[in-house]
């Protein structure tokens, strides 16, 4: 499989002198395109400003993120701004969606940002697949978590992203939903040949996947095949 994104001496310091915390220090990783990969570590190792990094929602210290090719770092902001809408999904635990949007206008925000046209049968097939039909005109406040939560996986996909970054996805639900919404992600990567990377505190969730990278202290300490543990 072709390498879709690759960190090289990737880091990130905050503070100076003694009050100096290094949140990632120096990390080198390669994804291949369609893989499913977990960040797994404790609190504080790092896992949430590596997807921030991976994402182009935050600045390096140092180092370079490429995404198909393309140093995320060297664009200016605004270029930047339009790629990870168009190439990267984002899926948070708090879901982050519009309250004053319907569940179908959600979806379509990514795109309607970018002043694009609508492709009205993959948003349909989207919908069908995370089983949505019967929740497009209802807004936010109107629906369960599990429900908030497949609508950022739709909104998520909408842009046909080439890289879905899920950062605690499960973490805001009970065990039925988050089960259904990791079911959905899997899904969605196969179908779709996306590479999904994912930030979990659980490690039943972590086997599920390719691969896990363990984090600490900012450092990876540990990168393993799920088949090789």
């Amino acid at each position: 499989m072709s390498i879709i994104l690759q960190t090289k001496s990737l880091s990130k310091i905050y503070g100076k002198g003694d009050n100096e915390v290094r949140a990632l220090n120096k990390c080198d990783l390669t994804f291949s395109e369609g893989s499913f990969t977990s960040i797994v570590g404790r609190s504080g190792s790092g896992k949430s400003t590596l997807m921030h990094l991976l994402g182009g929602l935050d600045t390096p210290t140092t180092g370079s993120v490429y995404i198909e090719n393309r140093n995320i770092y060297d664009m200016s902001d605004s270029e930047r701004t339009i790629f990870r809408r168009r190439r990267v999904g984002f899926v948070f635990q708090f879901y982050n969606l519009m309250p004053e949007l319907t569940a179908y206008q959600n979806i379509l925000l990514p795109i309607q940002l970018d002043n694009r046209n609508v492709d009205k049968d993959y948003i349909d097939e989207i919908i069908s697949m995370l089983g949505l039909r019967e929740r497009l005109s209802h807004y936010v406040g109107e629906l369960s978590g599990g429900q908030q939560q497949r609508i950022a996986i739709a909104r998520a996909l909408a842009a046909k992203p080439a890289v879905i970054l899920a950062d605690e996805p499960t973490g805001n639900l009970d065990g039925k939903s988050g089960a259904e919404v990791l079911e959905l992600l899997h899904l969605s990567r196969k179908r779709f040949n996306q590479t999904l990377i994912m930030v979990t505190h659980d490690r039943q969730i972590a086997e599920g996947s390719d691969r896990i990278i363990s984090l600490e202290d900012g450092c990876v300490s540990c990168d393993s095949e799920v088949n090789s543990l």
